[in-house]
């Protein structure tokens, strides 16, 4: 088993495999994994989708923001955050001063193929036409690099898992803080 000692929080955009990548690593370094979403859907009894619809994004980032704050208070762990969470209220800025954080840099056509299929779940996405979505996408990533490049650690998840997660923990754990 590795040893990780600090909480590693995982960024990306929608679809760059935070919930999947975090499940796996947390199982290797044998640490609690929490979901920022799954974490917030479950305390507040409803979907992320409604919370955007009942509150709009702003309302939404707000109640995210304490959810993600909560975390500061657990044991160290690995946080895959929400792929708009590291971008409101300095949240980039608080994450790296608790923890290490890990931009998923996942290909551009990589997120379209996921996101195509799974719209339906992301309010941002939801009335966005097949046609669109490429340059939704794109658009949206542009707007969001200057925060994602504030990451400790970027890596490209590539097509071996194993090797990508073994990549990971090396860099977590060779992250001077």
């Amino acid at each position: 088993m590795h040893t990780v000692q600090k909480t590693c929080f995982l960024l990306g955009f929608m679809g760059s495999g935070k919930s999947f990548y975090g499940k796996q690593l947390a199982t290797l370094v044998g640490m609690p994994f929490v979901d920022l979403d799954a974490l917030i859907e479950q305390a507040e009894g409803i979907s992320i989708a409604q919370l955007f619809e009942m509150h709009g994004e702003h309302g939404f980032r707000q109640i995210e923001q304490r959810y993600l704050v909560e975390t500061g208070t657990y044991p160290p762990c690995i946080v895959a955050t929400g792929g708009g969470t590291p971008c409101f209220f300095s949240n980039i800025d608080w994450m790296n001063r608790q923890g290490v954080t890990v931009f998923l840099n996942t290909p551009e056509h990589v997120l379209v193929a996921r996101l195509i299929k799974q719209r339906k779940t992301r309010p941002l996405l939801a009335g966005v036409p097949d046609k669109d979505l490429e340059t939704v996408v794109r658009k949206m990533l542009l707007e969001r690099s200057s925060c994602y490049s504030k990451a400790q650690i970027t890596l490209e998840p590539g097509e071996n898992t194993t090797l990508f997660l073994e990549n990971l923990i090396a860099k977590i754990k060779a992250y001077p803080g």
